[in-house]
C-alpha cells in the first residue's frame, strides 16, 4: 500500500448509499438507483489508486452496487457486518448514522485484510436467486404446515381448504425451482462440472451441491483451516491462563452449514470413512451433535480438496 492508496467505504441502504473516500475524508450520497449507481461508478472512475471498495450486506439492497462495481472491474470487498461493528467499537466509535457507517467501512478496509468479490458468471447468479428462492419457499412450506397442524378439529373447514391450497401451491412452485436448476446446470458445462466435483462425495445430492456452490464459491480457494471456519464447523479454542476452555463452533455461513448438516445424516449411514469417525468419537463418550460436527469438517474438507484439484485441473488444461 502506497500513500496514494484509496479507500472507499460504502453504507448502502434502499433508497440511497453514503460513501466515505479516506484518506481524503471525502464524503457523498447517492440514490440507490440506477442514475445514482452511474454516478458513483464515473466518480469512482476519476480517481486513482483504488484499492478498495468496502461494504456489508444489507440484505440484498446491496446487489445493484454490487453487480455494478464488480461489472465496471473495481476491487470490491463484501464484509462481515458483525466484524465492523465490533471494529467500530473498538476505535471508540459509538455513533451509527450512515456518513459515521461509510467512514467505518473505508477505514476497516484500510485497516483490515479483506478479499476482493470475484465476479459470478450468468450461470452462477441464476443458480444463487435460484437457491435464495427454494430457501424462501421451504420456509413458507414448513409455515404453512405448522399452521396446519394447529388446526383444531373444530376449525373452519375453509381455513384447512386455504392452507391445503398454498402448500400445493408452495410445493409446485419448488418443484419448479429445482427443475430450473437443473436447466441452469445443462446450460453451463464448468458449472456442472463442479457439481459432479461436489456430488462426487456420497451424501451430496444436486441440491445440496447447488446450495454450496451457491453459498460457497470460495471452494477449492482457500485451506482446510479457512475453509471450515468460513463455514463454521472450526471448534475455537477458548483458553486463558491454566484454564482450558470448552472447545465450541461459533460463526460462519449458516445455510451452507444446514445444507452440511443435512448431508452428513445420510453420509454417516453409507459412507464408510464418515461413519467410522462419528462411531469413533461415539465410543469415546462424544455426543451425538459433536460427532456430527466432526463429520461435516471433514466432508467440507475433502470437498475443498477435491475442488482445489478440479480447479488445479481446469487451469492447467
Amino acid at each position: 500500500m502506497t500513500y496514494t492508496s484509496r479507500f472507499v467505504g460504502i453504507d448502502i441502504s434502499k433508497s440511497s448509499f453514503d460513501i466515505c473516500i479516506l484518506p481524503e475524508g471525502r464524503m457523498a450520497s447517492f440514490a440507490n438507483t440506477a442514475a445514482g449507481i452511474a454516478a458513483f461508478i464515473a466518480l469512482v472512475a476519476r480517481l486513482s489508486g483504488i484499492e478498495r471498495l468496502v461494504l456489508e450486506p444489507t440484505g440484498g439492497y446491496e446487489r445493484s452496487v454490487v453487480e455494478a462495481l464488480l461489472a465496471a472491474r473495481l476491487p470490491v470487498a463484501k464484509v462481515n457486518a458483525k466484524q465492523v461493528r465490533q471494529f467500530a467499537r473498538a476505535c471508540g466509535q459509538l455513533s451509527k448514522t450512515d456518513r459515521i457507517d461509510a467512514f467505518v467501512l473505508a477505514d476497516y478496509g484500510r485497516r483490515m485484510e479483506t478479499k476482493v468479490l470475484a465476479a459470478p458468471s450468468p450461470s452462477q447468479a441464476v443458480l444463487v436467486d435460484l437457491v435464495s428462492r427454494y430457501r424462501q419457499l421451504s420456509h413458507m412450506i414448513v409455515q404453512e404446515k405448522n399452521r396446519r397442524e394447529k388446526l383444531t378439529r373444530q376449525a373452519d373447514g375453509r381455513t384447512r381448504a386455504w392452507i391445503e391450497e398454498s402448500l400445493r401451491f408452495l410445493l409446485e412452485q419448488r418443484q419448479s425451482v429445482v427443475d430450473e436448476m437443473t436447466a441452469c446446470l445443462k446450460s453451463d458445462a464448468g458449472l456442472q462440472s463442479k457439481i459432479d466435483v461436489l456430488m462426487s462425495l456420497k451424501g451430496i445430492g444436486v441440491r445440496t451441491a447447488c446450495f454450496l456452490m451457491a453459498g460457497l464459491p470460495e471452494l477449492g480457494l482457500m485451506d482446510k483451516g479457512q475453509i471450515a471456519k468460513l463455514v463454521g464447523v472450526a471448534p475455537l479454542n477458548r483458553d486463558s491462563g491454566l484454564m482450558r476452555g470448552k472447545r465450541m463452533i461459533a460463526g460462519g455461513r449458516r445455510p451452507v452449514r444446514d445444507a452440511l448438516y443435512i448431508a452428513a445424516l445420510p453420509a454417516i449411514r453409507f459412507d464408510p470413512d464418515m461413519k467410522a469417525l462419528f462411531e469413533r468419537l461415539k465410543a469415546k463418550g462424544k455426543p451425538g451433535k459433536v460427532a456430527l460436527v466432526a463429520v461435516m469438517r471433514k466432508m467440507i474438507i475433502i470437498l475443498n480438496a477435491r475442488m482445489r484439484q478440479y480447479r488445479a485441473t481446469v487451469l492447467d488444461a
